[in-house]
Protein backbone atom coordinates (compact mmCIF):
# COMPACT_ATOMS: atom_id res chain seq x y z
CA UNK A 1 0.00 0.00 0.00
CA UNK A 2 2.74 2.42 0.68
CA UNK A 3 3.81 2.10 -2.89
CA UNK A 4 0.51 3.32 -4.34
CA UNK A 5 -0.42 6.79 -4.46
CA UNK A 6 -2.82 7.86 -1.70
CA UNK A 7 -6.64 8.99 -2.38
CA UNK A 8 -7.76 12.62 -1.03
CA UNK A 9 -11.33 12.97 -1.16
CA UNK A 10 -12.26 16.09 -1.05
CA UNK A 11 -16.62 16.84 -0.83
CA UNK A 12 -18.42 19.50 -2.28
CA UNK A 13 -20.50 22.77 -0.99
CA UNK A 14 -23.37 22.23 1.44
CA UNK A 15 -22.92 18.83 2.30
CA UNK A 16 -20.03 17.19 4.15
CA UNK A 17 -17.30 14.09 4.48
CA UNK A 18 -20.01 11.84 4.92
CA UNK A 19 -21.05 11.15 0.93
CA UNK A 20 -17.91 9.55 0.61
CA UNK A 21 -19.19 6.88 3.16
CA UNK A 22 -20.83 4.20 0.49
CA UNK A 23 -17.36 4.31 -0.87
CA UNK A 24 -14.69 4.87 0.88
CA UNK A 25 -14.19 1.20 2.74
CA UNK A 26 -13.98 -0.34 -0.90
CA UNK A 27 -11.20 2.58 -1.48
CA UNK A 28 -9.18 2.32 1.40
CA UNK A 29 -8.96 -1.56 1.23
CA UNK A 30 -6.21 -0.85 -1.66
CA UNK A 31 -5.30 2.65 -0.57
CA UNK A 32 -4.15 5.20 1.80
CA UNK A 33 -7.67 7.22 2.07
CA UNK A 34 -7.93 10.60 3.38
CA UNK A 35 -10.99 12.39 3.59
CA UNK A 36 -11.07 15.79 5.62
CA UNK A 37 -14.16 17.32 6.42
CA UNK A 38 -14.50 20.94 5.21
CA UNK A 39 -17.90 21.80 5.87
CA UNK A 40 -17.35 23.96 9.16
CA UNK A 41 -14.17 25.69 7.66
CA UNK A 42 -15.38 29.75 7.88
CA UNK A 43 -11.92 31.25 7.73
CA UNK A 44 -11.69 30.94 3.49
CA UNK A 45 -12.63 32.82 0.88
CA UNK A 46 -10.73 31.68 -2.41
CA UNK A 47 -10.20 28.37 -3.77
CA UNK A 48 -6.64 28.79 -2.99
CA UNK A 49 -6.89 29.07 0.57
CA UNK A 50 -8.40 25.90 1.11
CA UNK A 51 -6.22 24.12 -1.03
CA UNK A 52 -3.04 25.34 0.89
CA UNK A 53 -4.77 24.01 4.04
CA UNK A 54 -5.10 20.68 2.25
CA UNK A 55 -1.57 20.83 0.85
CA UNK A 56 -0.04 21.23 4.56
CA UNK A 57 -2.70 19.03 5.86
CA UNK A 58 -1.20 16.21 3.23
CA UNK A 59 2.44 17.56 4.10
CA UNK A 60 1.72 16.79 7.52
CA UNK A 61 0.55 13.34 6.58
CA UNK A 62 4.10 12.71 4.36
CA UNK A 63 1.75 12.37 1.68
CA UNK A 64 4.02 12.98 -1.53
CA UNK A 65 1.65 11.64 -4.27
CA UNK A 66 -1.96 11.30 -4.58
CA UNK A 67 -4.92 11.06 -6.32
CA UNK A 68 -7.34 13.79 -6.16
CA UNK A 69 -11.18 12.81 -6.05
CA UNK A 70 -13.27 16.14 -5.87
CA UNK A 71 -16.61 16.26 -5.63
CA UNK A 72 -18.70 19.82 -6.92
CA UNK A 73 -16.59 22.27 -4.82
CA UNK A 74 -14.48 19.71 -3.90
CA UNK A 75 -13.39 19.60 -7.41
CA UNK A 76 -12.70 23.35 -7.90
CA UNK A 77 -10.13 22.76 -4.96
CA UNK A 78 -8.44 19.72 -6.45
CA UNK A 79 -7.88 21.78 -9.40
CA UNK A 80 -6.65 24.38 -7.38
CA UNK A 81 -4.01 22.27 -5.60
CA UNK A 82 -3.43 20.51 -9.05
CA UNK A 83 -2.17 24.17 -10.24
CA UNK A 84 -0.23 25.60 -7.22
CA UNK A 85 1.75 22.02 -6.36
CA UNK A 86 1.79 19.59 -9.70
CA UNK A 87 4.23 17.86 -8.60
CA UNK A 88 1.62 16.14 -5.48
CA UNK A 89 -0.36 15.00 -7.81
CA UNK A 90 -0.55 11.44 -9.69
CA UNK A 91 -4.22 11.63 -11.00
CA UNK A 92 -7.38 14.21 -10.37
CA UNK A 93 -10.60 13.14 -10.61
CA UNK A 94 -13.76 15.24 -11.23
CA UNK A 95 -17.00 14.08 -9.76
CA UNK A 96 -19.66 16.39 -10.45
CA UNK A 97 -17.79 19.61 -11.33
CA UNK A 98 -16.09 21.59 -13.59
CA UNK A 99 -12.95 23.77 -14.59
CA UNK A 100 -15.00 26.65 -15.85
CA UNK A 101 -15.65 29.36 -13.88
CA UNK A 102 -19.00 31.17 -13.26
CA UNK A 103 -20.60 33.77 -15.76
CA UNK A 104 -22.06 36.44 -14.23
CA UNK A 105 -25.40 35.12 -13.63
CA UNK A 106 -24.37 32.17 -11.57
CA UNK A 107 -22.19 35.08 -9.39
CA UNK A 108 -25.12 37.00 -8.76
CA UNK A 109 -27.00 33.78 -7.49
CA UNK A 110 -24.12 33.11 -5.23
CA UNK A 111 -24.11 36.62 -3.93
CA UNK A 112 -28.20 36.86 -3.36
CA UNK A 113 -27.33 33.23 -1.55
CA UNK A 114 -24.70 34.63 0.73
CA UNK A 115 -27.31 37.13 1.00
CA UNK A 116 -29.85 34.81 2.17
CA UNK A 117 -27.86 32.68 4.41
CA UNK A 118 -26.39 35.90 6.61
CA UNK A 119 -30.16 36.89 7.10
CA UNK A 120 -31.62 33.36 7.14
CA UNK A 121 -29.37 30.82 8.55
CA UNK A 122 -28.75 27.56 6.98
CA UNK A 123 -31.81 26.16 7.24
CA UNK A 124 -33.83 27.71 3.84
CA UNK A 125 -30.94 26.98 2.15
CA UNK A 126 -30.05 23.62 2.64
CA UNK A 127 -33.67 23.43 2.14
CA UNK A 128 -33.69 24.89 -1.18
CA UNK A 129 -30.60 23.54 -2.21
CA UNK A 130 -29.95 19.67 -1.20
CA UNK A 131 -33.00 17.88 -2.94
CA UNK A 132 -31.75 19.83 -6.03
CA UNK A 133 -28.45 17.70 -5.67
CA UNK A 134 -30.43 14.44 -6.48
CA UNK A 135 -31.42 13.18 -9.73
CA UNK A 136 -35.16 12.48 -10.20
CA UNK A 137 -34.51 8.22 -10.06
CA UNK A 138 -33.43 9.21 -6.79
CA UNK A 139 -36.15 10.86 -5.34
CA UNK A 140 -38.78 8.70 -6.89
CA UNK A 141 -36.70 5.83 -4.72
CA UNK A 142 -34.99 6.92 -2.01
CA UNK A 143 -37.14 10.11 -0.89
CA UNK A 144 -37.03 9.06 2.57
CA UNK A 145 -33.20 9.75 2.34
CA UNK A 146 -32.73 12.81 0.83
CA UNK A 147 -35.56 13.80 3.77
CA UNK A 148 -32.43 12.73 6.17
CA UNK A 149 -29.81 14.49 4.07
CA UNK A 150 -31.49 17.63 4.10
CA UNK A 151 -31.94 17.41 7.80
CA UNK A 152 -28.34 16.49 8.44
CA UNK A 153 -26.79 19.39 6.21
CA UNK A 154 -28.99 21.90 7.74
CA UNK A 155 -26.25 21.80 10.41
CA UNK A 156 -23.85 23.10 8.49
CA UNK A 157 -22.60 26.50 9.51
CA UNK A 158 -23.91 29.17 7.84
CA UNK A 159 -20.38 31.17 7.95
CA UNK A 160 -18.74 28.13 6.66
CA UNK A 161 -21.83 28.31 3.61
CA UNK A 162 -21.14 31.60 2.84
CA UNK A 163 -17.20 31.64 2.53
CA UNK A 164 -17.61 28.58 0.67
CA UNK A 165 -20.03 30.83 -1.93
CA UNK A 166 -17.48 33.49 -1.86
CA UNK A 167 -14.74 31.46 -3.04
CA UNK A 168 -16.58 29.58 -5.61
CA UNK A 169 -17.60 32.68 -7.02
CA UNK A 170 -14.22 34.11 -7.26
CA UNK A 171 -12.75 31.39 -8.76
CA UNK A 172 -10.60 31.49 -12.13
CA UNK A 173 -11.31 29.20 -15.45
CA UNK A 174 -8.92 26.41 -14.72
CA UNK A 175 -9.58 24.19 -17.77
CA UNK A 176 -5.88 24.81 -18.97
CA UNK A 177 -4.88 23.01 -15.50
CA UNK A 178 -6.66 19.61 -17.16
CA UNK A 179 -5.58 20.70 -20.67
CA UNK A 180 -1.93 21.06 -19.69
CA UNK A 181 -1.67 17.91 -17.15
CA UNK A 182 0.88 15.62 -16.80
CA UNK A 183 -1.49 13.49 -14.72
CA UNK A 184 -4.35 11.41 -15.84
CA UNK A 185 -7.43 12.98 -15.75
CA UNK A 186 -11.10 11.57 -15.11
CA UNK A 187 -14.39 13.16 -15.46
CA UNK A 188 -17.53 11.75 -13.55
CA UNK A 189 -20.86 13.74 -15.01
CA UNK A 190 -24.05 12.96 -14.08
CA UNK A 191 -26.74 12.76 -16.30
CA UNK A 192 -29.51 14.16 -14.30
CA UNK A 193 -27.15 16.55 -12.63
CA UNK A 194 -29.41 19.84 -11.85
CA UNK A 195 -26.17 22.39 -10.47
CA UNK A 196 -23.21 20.84 -12.73
CA UNK A 197 -26.05 20.14 -15.76
CA UNK A 198 -25.13 17.73 -18.07
CA UNK A 199 -24.82 20.20 -21.24
CA UNK A 200 -22.02 21.67 -19.30
CA UNK A 201 -19.98 18.80 -18.11
CA UNK A 202 -20.00 17.68 -22.08
CA UNK A 203 -18.46 21.14 -22.55
CA UNK A 204 -16.05 20.34 -20.52
CA UNK A 205 -15.13 16.98 -22.15
CA UNK A 206 -15.05 18.24 -25.46
CA UNK A 207 -12.64 21.55 -23.94
CA UNK A 208 -10.26 18.71 -22.64
CA UNK A 209 -9.70 15.68 -25.09
CA UNK A 210 -7.03 13.88 -22.75
CA UNK A 211 -9.50 13.70 -20.27
CA UNK A 212 -11.35 9.88 -19.28
CA UNK A 213 -15.36 9.82 -19.06
CA UNK A 214 -17.52 8.29 -16.84
CA UNK A 215 -21.46 8.78 -17.40
CA UNK A 216 -24.05 8.34 -14.39
CA UNK A 217 -27.31 7.74 -16.59
CA UNK A 218 -29.41 7.48 -13.16
CA UNK A 219 -27.80 10.22 -11.16
CA UNK A 220 -27.49 14.36 -10.34
CA UNK A 221 -24.98 16.30 -8.82
CA UNK A 222 -24.59 13.15 -6.08
CA UNK A 223 -23.36 10.68 -7.94
CA UNK A 224 -21.31 9.16 -4.88
CA UNK A 225 -24.51 8.52 -3.01
CA UNK A 226 -26.66 7.66 -5.69
CA UNK A 227 -24.87 5.47 -8.10
CA UNK A 228 -21.87 4.70 -5.11
CA UNK A 229 -20.61 1.38 -6.53
CA UNK A 230 -20.09 2.61 -10.11
CA UNK A 231 -18.23 5.67 -8.67
CA UNK A 232 -16.21 3.60 -7.08
CA UNK A 233 -15.65 1.08 -10.18
CA UNK A 234 -14.92 4.14 -11.89
CA UNK A 235 -12.21 5.46 -9.68
CA UNK A 236 -10.56 2.31 -9.06
CA UNK A 237 -10.69 1.06 -12.86
CA UNK A 238 -8.75 5.10 -13.24
CA UNK A 239 -6.16 4.33 -10.34
CA UNK A 240 -5.01 0.77 -11.41
CA UNK A 241 -3.92 2.72 -14.82
CA UNK A 242 -1.41 5.06 -13.47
Amino acid sequence: MSNKPAIVLIHGHGVDASIWDAVYEGLASDHSVVKPDLSAQTSHETMEAYAEDLYSLLQAAQIQSCVLIGHSMGGYIALALADQHPKLVSGLVLLNSTAFADDEAKKQSRQKAVESLQEQGSGPFIEQTVPKMFGEDFHQNHPAEVAQYVDRFSNLPANALSAGMKAMASRPDRVQVLKNASFPVLIIAGKQDQLVPYAKSQELIAAVPNAQTVVLEKSGHLGVIEQPDDVRKAVQNFISKL
